[in-house]
C-alpha cells in the first residue's frame, strides 16, 4: 500500500489557519474575487507580508508551526513557502512597498522586502516607449507586444513559483493586458494549465480578480477551473457594513468547513494585523 503525505501551506493569517486546520493543500491555485474594498488585495498583502516575519523570526515561526501541527490530520506535514513572488500588471515595486508603509505598521513593507521577488509586466516596464506615452492608457499594444508579456508571465512562473508563494496581481489586468492576443476560450485554457501547473510547483498562487469585471457565467467559469475559491465581499450587519468572507469551493477544506457548519468569516482590516477573521458566522444553531 502506498502512502501519501500531504503537505498544507499555512496562509500566515493566525486567525484563519487555526480554522482551516493548518492551511490550504500545497499546490493549490486560489482565486480571490473581492468587491472594491472587501479584503481581497489585503489578504494578499498580508500572507506575503506575515510568510516573510516568520522566515526572519525563527523563532516565532517554530511557535507557531508548532501550533499548527496540533490541527493537522494523520499523513499531513507543514510546508512554508521559501520566498514570495509577486506579478503587477499595473504596478512598480516601489508603488507596492508605498501602498503597505501607509496602510500597515512598518514591519509589513520591511519584511516583504527582504523577501520579495517582484516582477513589473506593466507595458511602461516592458516595453520603454510607452512610459512617456499616453497611448499606452488606451492599450494601443500590438499582438507581438501582447505575446511578449504572455511569454514574459510563462518565464517569471516557471523561475519563481516551485515551492513559493506567488500572487498575481490581478487577472483582471492581465486579460486586458492580452485583449486582442487571447481569446476567451485561450484566457480559460491558460488557466486550466496554470492550475496544473501550481500541483508540480507545489506552493501557492493566489489570483486577484475585481468581482463584477466578467459576466456571471464567465466567472463561474474561472471558479470551476480553480483548487479554491475565496469571495470577499460587503453585508449590512444592523445599521453600519461589515466586511466578510466565504469559501465558495476549496477541494481538500471545505469538508472541514462544511463539518463544521460555517457560512460565513467576519472579517476586518487593521494597520497593525492586516487581514483579520474577527467572528466565525454558523449554521444557527450549529457548533
Amino acid at each position: 500500500m502506498i502512502k501519501i503525505t500531504l503537505n498544507r501551506t499555512p496562509t500566515a493569517i493566525p486567525t484563519l489557519d487555526t480554522i482551516i486546520r493548518g492551511g490550504f493543500p500545497s499546490g493549490s491555485l486560489v482565486l480571490l474575487i473581492g468587491e472594491a474594498g472587501a479584503g481581497s488585495t489585503e489578504f494578499a498583502y498580508t500572507s506575503a507580508a506575515l510568510h516573510s516575519m516568520l522566515k526572519k523570526n525563527p523563532d516565532i515561526k517554530r511557535s507557531a508551526t508548532d501550533q499548527l501541527k496540533i490541527l493537522l490530520q494523520k499523513d499531513e506535514n507543514l510546508k512554508f513557502p521559501e520566498t514570495i513572488c509577486y506579478i503587477s500588471f499595473t504596478h512598480a515595486r516601489e508603488d507596492l512597498i508605498a501602498e503597505l508603509a501607509h496602510a500597515f505598521t512598518p514591519d509589513f513593507p520591511a519584511s516583504l522586502s527582504e523577501n520579495l521577488v517582484f516582477r513589473d509586466l506593466s507595458p511602461g516596464s516592458l516595453f520603454p516607449a510607452y512610459k512617456e506615452d499616453w497611448q499606452s492608457i488606451k492599450s494601443l499594444k500590438s499582438v507581438d507586444e501582447e505575446r511578449e508579456i504572455m511569454k514574459e508571465l510563462v518565464a517569471v512562473l516557471d523561475a519563481n513559483a516551485p515551492n513559493n508563494l506567488v500572487i498575481i496581481d490581478s487577472l483582471t489586468s492581465l486579460f486586458r493586458a492580452c485583449s486582442r492576443l487571447l481569446t476567451w476560450n485561450d484566457k480559460i485554457s491558460f488557466l486550466e494549465e496554470l492550475q496544473r501547473k501550481s500541483k508540480k510547483w507545489d506552493g501557492l498562487v493566489y489570483l486577484l480578480l475585481g468581482r463584477g469585471v466578467f459576466e456571471s457565467m464567465k466567472e463561474e467559469e474561472m471558479m470551476g477551473v480553480a483548487d479554491g475559491v475565496l469571495v470577499f465581499e460587503w453585508f449590512e450587519e444592523g445599521f453600519a457594513r461589515q466586511q466578510g468572507m466565504y469559501m465558495k469551493k476549496f477541494r481538500g477544506v471545505m469538508p472541514h468547513i462544511s463539518k463544521d457548519f460555517i457560512i460565513r468569516f467576519d472579517t476586518m482590516i487593521t494597520n497593525t494585523d492586516g487581514f483579520v477573521v474577527t467572528n466565525v458566522k454558523r449554521i444557527f444553531g450549529r457548533k
